[in-house]
């Protein structure tokens, strides 16, 4: 049976102990099988805390992040570069230490604006070698580390499931994958499901919602072959709804969702969650 995570996102800009405690105990009797725990920062969010709601709970966890304050892995400046790479190895460590089954996100480029000029190649061979340098930590830390492209109105670095290979293969790390985002991908790429099926090699984590971020199944997208697609991963591979709660100000903002998608967030993620599992069941062998 395929594992489907709930996003924090759907309930929080960036999670805090608080918050988990909150939302751990609404999903242990929920369709929802692990939690995505989102900060950029983890300014409010403990290692231990997060190893315990899970134990606790019943529920594994995995780590979703970025880049905070404006910071690249791509930046021409060789002090900010560096305070990514620092960043980077902080979410290892954090992840280490919680328990985190996988580690996941846009962590690449500066995200703290939308993109209006174009990346150079000076900037992918700067990510590229930045990545690099940080090689053979994620190597150690042995679990999927895997890397988000977004669309073009949030990043020029890494936009499409090709860069994200192109990436994946520069880096020559076996736990380096791409975080495929079915929001960004349905922008981006050409011919979304033969596209899915090629990088499915690649592919080490999935977030999954409808084509404008609401109700899974409920919109253009030919969910029957986007849940082939899902059942050909190994069982244990786990797919995150990702939706935002527009309510927030903070994640309205950052995510310009200035309005419900059909259903609140929490919506989204538990009838989604019962959809997704009926989808994939349907279309295994």
């Amino acid at each position: 049976m395929a594992r489907i995570g709930a996003h924090t996102f759907a309930w929080s800009p960036s999670l805090s102990d608080r918050e988990a405690t909150e939302i751990f105990a609404q999903l242990e009797t929920s369709p929802i099988d692990f939690v995505e725990a989102a900060s950029y920062d983890l300014h409010e969010l403990s290692a231990g805390h997060l190893k315990t709601l899970s134990a606790r709970h019943g529920l594994p966890h995995t780590l979703c992040s970025g880049l905070p304050r404006g910071l690249s892995l791509a930046s021409a400046e060789v002090s900010q570069r560096r305070d990514a790479q620092d960043h980077v190895r902080r979410l290892l460590e954090f992840a280490e230490h919680s328990g985190a089954e996988k580690l996941s996100g846009p962590i690449h480029g500066d995200l703290s604006q939308l993109a209006s000029e174009p990346s150079s190649p000076e900037d992918w061979q700067r990510l590229c070698e930045s990545y690099h340098e940080l090689a053979g930590e994620i190597a150690a830390w042995g679990r999927p580390f895997s890397v988000e492209p977004l669309n073009r109105y949030q990043s020029s670095l890494l936009n499409t499931l090709e860069q994200g290979q192109a990436l994946r293969d520069a880096v020559g790390v076996a736990n380096f994958g791409i975080l495929v985002d079915l929001f960004h991908a349905n922008i981006e790429q050409a011919n979304l499901y033969d596209d899915l099926v090629r990088h499915q090699p690649a592919t080490t984590h999935v977030h999954l919602c409808g084509a404008n971020r609401g109700l899974i199944g409920s919109c253009h997208l030919n969910w029957s072959r986007l849940a082939q697609w899902l059942a050909q991963f190994p069982a244990a591979m786990g797919f995150s709804i990702e939706t935002f709660n527009s309510q927030d100000p903070v994640l309205s903002r950052r995510t310009r969702s200035w309005r419900e998608f059909g259903a609140t967030s929490e919506q989204i993620v538990m009838e989604g969650a019962t959809t997704l599992k009926h989808l994939i069941g349907a279309a295994s062998p």
